[in-house]
C-alpha cells in the first residue's frame, strides 16, 4: 500500500519535471540562431515565399505562442511533421526508439552484472591487490571517451580480427534472428556501457565497504560466518537499495549515450535519427529526438526511485 502511493506521488511529481522538459527542448531549439525559413526552401528564394512559409509554420508569432500550440499538439500525440522526410514524426521515430532501447538495454546488462559484480569481487578484498586492480580497470573505465574507444574497438576486433560485424542491427545478406542481433550488439553495448560500469562499480563497492565495517559484520564474524556468507548475506543484501539507485540512474544516461555510439557503429536508432536531423536542420525532428532522450531519462529516475523504496523494508 505504502509503495503504491509512493509510485503515485512520484508519478504526480514528474508531470511539472515533464512539463519542464518540453518547454527546455522547445527553446534550446527554437533560439538556435539561423533562419529555419531560409533553411527548408534555399537562399534562392524569394522574401515573399520565405514570409509565406514562416506565417504557414507559425514562425511570425511569438515564441509563447508556438510553445503553446506545439505542446497542444504533443498531448495529442502529434510532435510535428518531419521537414527533411515529409512524414510524421512520431511514425519515423517509433522504430527508431525501439532500437536504441535494445541497445540501451544491452549496456544495461553489462552495467549491472559487470559493475555489480566487480563490486563483490573488491569491496571484501579492500586494499588486496585484486582490490586495486579493480579500481583502476573502473578508472580506466571512466577515462575513455566513447568515439576513441568504439573506433579502437571497432578497429582490431571487427576490421582487423573480424570477430564482429562493423556495423548495423543485421546481416545484410542472410541475416536476422535473435542470435544475429546479439552478435551485432555486443561491440555497441561494451562502448556504451564502459563509463557507467565504472560508476555502479565504484559506487557499490564504497557501499559494501561501509556494511562490511559496521559493528554486526564483526558480531557475524564472531559467530564463526565464513566471508562468503557474510558478503552474500550482508553486505550484498544491505547494497542492493544503493546498487538499483546507481542502476537506475544509468537508464537515461546510457539512453543519451547511445547517440555517440549509434554514429560509430551505424545503428538505426534515435540517435543516428538525431544526427541526420542536425545536419538537415529538421527542426521537428530535432525536437521528438531530444525530447524522446529527456522523457526516458525522467523515466528511469522514477523506476529507480520506485526500486529503491520497495527495496526499503522500512517504506514498504
Amino acid at each position: 500500500m505504502h509503495l503504491a502511493l509512493f509510485t503515485l506521488g512520484r508519478l504526480g511529481s514528474a508531470i511539472p519535471v515533464l512539463i519542464g522538459v518540453t518547454v527546455v527542448v522547445f527553446l534550446s531549439v527554437q533560439l538556435v540562431p539561423g533562419d529555419i525559413a531560409l533553411s527548408i526552401l534555399g537562399r534562392m528564394a524569394t522574401q515573399e515565399q520565405l514570409a509565406a512559409l514562416r506565417e504557414s509554420m507559425g514562425l511570425d508569432r511569438p515564441l509563447i505562442v508556438q510553445y503553446g500550440r506545439w505542446f497542444a499538439a504533443l498531448l495529442q500525440g502529434d510532435i510535428g511533421v518531419s521537414l527533411a522526410q515529409q512524414l510524421p514524426v512520431a511514425q519515423i521515430l517509433v522504430p527508431k526508439i525501439w532500437n536504441s532501447l535494445i541497445l540501451m538495454a544491452g549496456s544495461l546488462f553489462l552495467v549491472l552484472t559487470i559493475g555489480f559484480g566487480l563490486a563483490v569481487i573488491s569491496a571484501p578484498r579492500f586494499r588486496s591487490l585484486t582490490d586495486r586492480i579493480v579500481v583502476a580497470l573502473t578508472l580506466v573505465f571512466a577515462s575513455l571517451p566513447v568515439f576513441w574507444l568504439g573506433i579502437i574497438l571497432l578497429y582490431f576486433l571487427a576490421f582487423k580480427l573480424k570477430l564482429f560485424p562493423i556495423s548495423g542491427m543485421y546481416d545484410v545478406v542472410g541475416g536476422g534472428g535473435f542470435w544475429d542481433l546479439i552478435h551485432h550488439l555486443i561491440l555497441p553495448a561494451s562502448v556504451t556501457a564502459a563509463s557507467s560500469i565504472a560508476v555502479v562499480a565504484r559506487v557499490t563497492r564504497s557501499r559494501m565497504i561501509d556494511v562490511l565495517n559496521e559493528p554486526y559484520i564483526l558480531a557475524a564474524k564472531a559467530r564463526g560466518l565464513t566471508r562468503r556468507q557474510i558478503v552474500l548475506r550482508h553486505a550484498v543484501r544491505n547494497s542492493l537499495a544503493t546498487f538499483a539507485s546507481i542502476g537506475g540512474l544509468q537508464i537515461g544516461y546510457l539512453f543519451g549515450g547511445v547517440v555517440f555510439t549509434e554514429i560509430i557503429f551505424n545503428w538505426p536508432g534515435i540517435g543516428m535519427q538525431l544526427y541526420d536531423a542536425i545536419l538537415a536542420r529538421d527542426i521537428p525532428m530535432i525536437q521528438g529526438c531530444v525530447l524522446v532522450v529527456a522523457v526516458v531519462f525522467v523515466l528511469g529516475n522514477l523506476m529507480s526511485d520506485v526500486v529503491v523504496r520497495a527495496l526499503d523494508p522500512k517504506g514498504s
